[in-house]
C-alpha cells in the first residue's frame, strides 16, 4: 500500500485534535509543511508531514481559543486534465503531467487545506 493511501486511512482520525504546531520551510528545493496535532494525555500527538506542497491555506479566527479540527478529510487526486474539485480554488492549472496529489482539509474554527505530492503521518510513542 502506498504511503498516500495509508495517509488517507489515518487522516480522518485527526478529527478532534488541536493544531498545536505549524512549520513551513524549504527542504532540498521543495516546500515542506508539518502540522503538529495535540489531543491531550489520552491520545498520542500526531505529526502530519507534507512535501512538494502545491497549495497551502490556513484560516483561523483572531482568537480561536482551543478549537479542535472538525470534519477532517483527505482525497487522492490522480493526474488529470479535468478541473480541480470546486472547493479547491487554485490558480494552478490541473494537468495530467502533475503527479498524484493528496488533498488534506479540515472544517470548523480552524480551516486547513493542503495539496501535496508526498504526505506522511507520525504518531508520538507514549
Amino acid at each position: 500500500m502506498s504511503s498516500l493511501r495509508k495517509f488517507l486511512e489515518v487522516a480522518p482520525r485527526c478529527q478532534g485534535y488541536f493544531l498545536d504546531r505549524l512549520s513551513l520551510e524549504r527542504i532540498d528545493g521543495s516546500d515542506a509543511l508539518e502540522l503538529g496535532l495535540h489531543w491531550g494525555p489520552e491520545k498520542p500527538d500526531i505529526t502530519l508531514a507534507f512535501r512538494d506542497v502545491y497549495f497551502c491555506a490556513i484560516e483561523r479566527p483572531a482568537d480561536p481559543g482551543d478549537a479542535p479540527l472538525d470534519q477532517v478529510a483527505a482525497t487522492l487526486l490522480e493526474p488529470s486534465d479535468s478541473p480541480w474539485p470546486e472547493e479547491l480554488s487554485l490558480e494552478l492549472i490541473r494537468s495530467s503531467s502533475l503527479p498524484t496529489l493528496i488533498w488534506f482539509r479540515t472544517e470548523g474554527p480552524v480551516q486547513v487545506s493542503v495539496l501535496a505530492a508526498i504526505a506522511s503521518v507520525s504518531l508520538e510513542v507514549i
